[in-house]
């Protein structure tokens, strides 16, 4: 598509009516201008008055220098956006809410290929979930750029210096993620010795993992907690009715934020009275009961709060062009309601995942069995669900015997204790 031609001033000025057009707030259009001051400052610097998508590049690299977009910071990350927004606006007359979205992560080249195949392999013999194999091409998109700064372009140059040297670079900070990463190495570099690839088998050399999954107890919530977190939405407004309805189906019925987000009518049976849908995470089927307060907050938001659209999704962005909501924005408006409604937060994770370990904890206080907790979680097995017997301290206590006490005769054994 031809680029429109137009000056920095004529571009910006058509973009602040779209921003007030679908209601921006003023201190959203603030910061817009902030950014494009100093790109107007940089393009009078260099005598350009029309505006391309190649000025905005060159202005950023000044600004930043050259950078990876996932390495900034949150306010870098929109900058960046505000100034490419610029060139998605004057191309599709639109711009995508938040922080820019990434573009799809291609697995480019001959190793490339070859984590592509991979990746097929372990989706064919272990039937990967959709979630298991973006982890994959995320982690292997890392390594396989990492392997091209270096102009390592085929899978036998590859030697264990640059294995350790990129496991090196693993964040300490993020032992989870760390684990995940370092698994999906050590299985690719065994893929490649088995199917003789490689003449050396360099799993062996990436280092092992001493992380603990799952040390530390799911944040879960007392009642009169998720009583204050559910007072604190306002159900007078749109936005309001949307987050309601979420949230229930989290709190009553164990939804993920990514099933919340791509629930659609279809899946919606009013004559059934039930939620029938495939796990986003899992792929698993899952029938569920649409119980009547969950119901009636859905049809709240449909009739008073939803925005007129043809989206099928049931949940959507409150501002134009009216998306579906996207999971991150589910978690930013949990952890806003839990900080609104004064709950001590400490050491506790905020999120909309922990909405669904108080689910998880409610059914562990009514002595719900647990496969009929497996069941309605969506686990593919129980051992999924003993993670959450842990914070059934009650239960647990009823467990714990009572330590005997020990005869003086004990003591005298071999000739006893001397003074």
């Amino acid at each position: 598509m031809e680029q429109k031609k137009q000056t920095i001033d004529e571009l910006t000025e058509d973009f602040l009516r779209y921003l007030r057009s679908i209601r921006r707030s003023e201190s959203t259009v603030r910061k817009y201008l902030l950014a494009w001051e100093k790109l107007k400052t940089y393009m009078a610097v260099h005598r350009k008055k029309i505006y391309t998508a190649k000025i905005g590049e060159a202005f950023l690299l000044s600004e930043l220098g050259k950078y990876k977009f996932e390495n900034l910071s949150v306010t870098k990350k929109n900058f960046v956006s505000k100034i490419e927004a610029l060139d998605d606006y004057q191309n599709t007359g639109r711009v995508l809410l938040g922080i820019r979205r990434k573009p799809p992560r291609e697995l480019h080249g001959v190793i490339g290929k070859s984590m592509m195949d991979f990746i097929d392999y372990k989706t064919t013999i272990y039937s990967l979930a959709n979630a298991t194999i973006t982890y994959h091409k995320i982690y292997l998109h890392a390594l396989n750029s990492f392997l091209r700064e270096k102009r390592i372009r085929s899978v036998r140059r590859i030697t264990s210096s640059e294995i350790l040297q990129f496991a090196a670079g693993l964040n300490p900070h993020k032992p989870a993620a760390r684990y995940v990463a370092l698994s999906i190495f050590r299985g690719y570099m065994r893929y490649l010795f088995e199917r003789e690839l490689v003449s050396t088998d360099y799993s062996r050399k990436i280092p092992s993992d001493n992380y603990k999954r799952q040390p530390k107890l799911p944040s879960t919530f007392t009642k009169e907690e998720i009583e204050q977190f559910i007072s604190s939405i306002d159900r007078g407004n749109p936005k309001g009715k949307r987050d309601y309805a979420m949230f229930l189906l989290a709190l009553k019925l164990g939804f993920r934020s990514s099933d919340i987000a791509n629930l659609k009518f279809e899946n919606i049976s009013w004559q059934t009275n039930e939620f029938n849908f495939e796990q986003k995470k899992t792929g698993k089927s899952v029938t569920l009961p649409i119980l009547p307060e969950v119901g009636n907050a859905i049809i709240d938001y449909l009739k008073y709060g939803r925005p007129q659209s043809n989206e099928n999704y049931c949940f959507l962005q409150i501002l134009s062009p009216h998306d579906k909501i996207a999971t991150h924005d589910i978690a930013n408006s949990a952890q806003f309601y839990f900080k609104r409604a004064n709950i001590d937060l400490r050491n506790r994770k905020h999120g909309p995942h922990a909405l669904r370990h108080c689910f998880a904890s409610s059914l562990l206080d009514q002595k719900t069995p647990l496969p009929v907790i497996s069941e309605a979680l969506g686990h593919s097995s129980t051992m999924s669900t003993m993670f959450y017997l842990r914070i059934d301290t009650l239960s647990l206590k009823q467990c714990a015997l009572e330590v005997p006490s020990i005869p003086f005769s004990f003591y005298m054994q071999k000739g006893g204790c001397h003074e």
